[in-house]
């Protein structure tokens, strides 16, 4: 498999074009991610891989690219969401990976500008728990997400700090020093970004995701930036609605685990 250069990708966009996932056409043009394809000339599949997002399009491979295929998938993705473009990879990967690939399900939401309330966000914003403060992320909260299992989800797209710093922004719940919840934006475009969000098991259900998420949105609106959502469990997606998104539908991922040390 071939790793393409950010300036080589115009050749995987037809094989993405009938998705409507933001992310693969945002990887397609170069503007993050990575693309692997079999060969550079008319290449007949592409893997798309972007943080935890990973996008399969094309013509399922056959014989020694299948195997290259599984190995770079294990290899490089074994911790990410694996999104196949139609029902003919989802039976490729089934196959391939049998008892050691799980389906999960993943909820899109969608909304419109029209369809925020800033009050209704301001109000989230500032319901906050006494003691408990609201700051946009710098680079030393940056570095506070990276250093814990549960809040590196937060930052975790982004390539490296500078990446962060460069390109995103992103909201922290602290107590005290401490960092309990966040939310970052993740660009996919110049007009579109994702949002990422998390919070300590023992700080959930204090509004604390809310009113990070309601600043980043705020954030996004002031400068005319499109906060897009995708839900990894239910709960996420009510989320998500009480800040004005509207479920869209019910898709499934399929992850696997960490085969590289033979684990699920």
């Amino acid at each position: 498999m071939i790793e393409l250069e950010r300036d080589e990708r115009q050749i995987v966009r037809e094989l993405c074009s009938m998705s409507k996932e933001v992310i693969p056409s945002a990887v397609a043009k170069g503007r993050i991610g990575k693309v692997w394809v079999p060969e550079r000339d008319n290449p007949s599949f592409c893997l798309i891989h972007s943080g935890n997002f990973v996008y399969l399009a094309g013509i399922c491979p056959k014989g020694e690219q299948a195997l290259e295929l599984r190995e770079l998938l294990i290899k490089n993705c074994s911790k990410g969401f694996i999104t196949p473009s139609d029902e003919r990879w989802s039976e490729w990967l089934e196959e391939t990976f049998g008892g050691s690939c799980r389906i999960m399900s993943r909820y899109a939401m969608r909304t419109d500008e029209d369809l925020f309330s800033k009050e209704t966000l301001n109000n989230y914003l500032n319901s906050i728990p006494e003691g408990i403060q609201i700051k946009k992320m710098n680079q030393s909260l940056y570095e506070k997400a990276m250093s814990s299992e549960w809040s590196r989800e937060i930052c975790s797209d982004f390539e490296t700090q500078k990446d962060f710093i460069h390109r995103g922004f992103g909201f922290a719940a602290l107590d005290g020093e401490r960092l309990v919840s966040g939310c970052s934006a993740y660009p996919i475009s110049e007009e579109k970004i994702v949002v990422k969000v998390a919070t300590h098991r023992e700080y959930k259900r204090r509004g604390l995701a809310l009113a990070c998420s309601a600043g980043l949105i705020l954030s996004c609106l002031k400068q005319e930036i499109f906060p897009t959502w995708d839900a990894d469990n239910i709960p996420a997606a009510g989320l998500a609605e009480k800040l004005g998104y509207i479920f869209e539908k019910e898709y499934q991922v399929y992850t696997l685990g960490n085969l590289e040390n033979g684990l699920f």
